[in-house]
């Protein structure tokens, strides 16, 4: 079965860019840290959390701030 996209860097099981057998989400890939997979250990998924910490984070400092300054 075939997935319903293709990579303009794919050729074969081949990455143009990273010069290796393909592993969509990787580091060097483009798809790192713009796109969830399935796999949970996929590290485009590790980088979309971390992020979505930071934010999360940053949220919160300001929220506090806000709260401490009367806002």
């Amino acid at each position: 079965m075939s997935g319903g996209w293709t990579c303009s860097h794919q050729i074969g099981n081949i990455c143009d860019l990273l010069n290796r057998v393909c592993e969509p989400g990787t580091k060097g890939c483009t798809l790192y840290g713009k796109a969830l997979f399935s796999d949970p250990t996929t590290p485009s998924n590790e980088a979309i959390e971390r992020r979505e910490r930071m934010r999360n984070k940053i949220e919160m400092e300001e929220l506090i701030k806000k709260a401490r300054s009367g806002i």
